[in-house]
């Protein structure tokens, strides 16, 4: 009986093991599109654009190793510094309206209700259009006939010419891009302001906490985590944003729209100088990662998890 009852063990553990091998490869070759996509299409250029920021390259030439040389160069290019502050600025002009307003909006709008349901549907279409169609309806807005002349017009403001003077322009591409993804921060802050305990919020209100200090004091700290990721997209968004530049100034007028990205494309693919233009990424990719960190470290305060 003994020996009887011993001997289906170590089958079934075999049998499991083979199981779980059979397992392992099946996982494996379900993930190996994926892996090598991200080789292939990741990791190979990426590596490849640090190697070519330390040589001097152009598209017509052979890659020659030139050590730190792009870097230091950076250091005294005027050019750089100018799409750097543009860049900076934008980021800023950007990203603090567009959270501002979309918590604004998500408040009301996380509340149960039909008309929030469909309110919620219509601030998307924003988000939803394609940036390149979005881009070319604003700059026939920003035309001097178009619907934002109009609309100053209406309070004896005289037509501004908003893609072509060094003042206006920049503001004009920050109008666009806080347009355009109001609607997917608003649709970001709203789940996570669902997504709070509404029995803090129940028992603050029995203790007389009015609405300003339990948002304050309660909504905004419950809410940190979402506020931490709709940042990171934001910034990293704004500092990557080229399309908008592109099509609506291509950079002008006098540089005052050359973000960054724009600078990178017109070095690379303008001049052809290849390797400037991948230590230009490179110092870009380091600033974008080193203000994630930043906000990370400010908006997690002392979290642990």
């Amino acid at each position: 009986m003994t020996l009887t009852a011993r001997l289906p063990g170590p089958a079934t553990t075999v049998s499991g093991r083979g199981q779980r091998w059979a397992e392992a490869r099946a996982g494996s070759l379900l993930a190996l599109p994926a892996a090598v996509y991200f080789l292939v299409f990741w990791v190979v250029p990426f590596a490849g654009a640090v190697w070519l920021s330390f040589t001097d390259y152009e598209l017509a030439g052979v890659p020659a190793w030139t050590g730190l040389d792009n870097y230091r160069r950076l250091i005294g290019d005027p050019g750089f510094w100018n799409s750097a502050q543009v860049t900076a600025l934008y980021t800023v002009a950007s990203v603090v309206p567009s959270i501002v307003l979309a918590l604004a909006i998500a408040v009301p709008l996380s509340r149960p209700g039909r008309v929030n349901g469909v309110l919620r549907a219509l601030v998307m279409i924003p988000a939803a259009m394609p940036l390149v169609a979005t881009s070319m309806v604003w700059s026939a807005i920003f035309a001097d006939e178009g619907l934002a002349n109009t609309l100053i017009g209406l309070v004896g403001i005289g037509p501004q010419p908003w893609l072509a003077d060094e003042r206006l322009a920049l503001w004009a591409l920050v109008i666009m891009t806080t347009w355009k993804h109001l609607g997917l921060f608003v649709i970001i802050l709203t789940a996570g302001l669902q997504g709070l305990p509404g029995g803090v919020f129940e028992a603050a209100a029995i203790d007389g906490a009015g609405p300003v200090r339990i948002f304050a004091r309660i909504t905004l700290p419950l809410l940190r985590r979402t506020l931490l990721f709709v940042l990171v997209i934001a910034v990293i968004g704004a500092m990557q944003s080229f399309v908008p530049a592109f099509l609506l100034t291509k950079g002008g007028p006098a540089g005052a729209t050359e973000v960054l990205p724009l600078y990178l494309w017109a070095t690379g693919f303008g001049f052809e100088r290849m390797g400037y233009a991948s230590a230009i990424a490179m110092v870009l990719l380091v600033a974008m990662l080193a203000l994630s960190l930043v906000q990370f470290r400010v908006l997690r305060g002392g979290d642990d998890g």
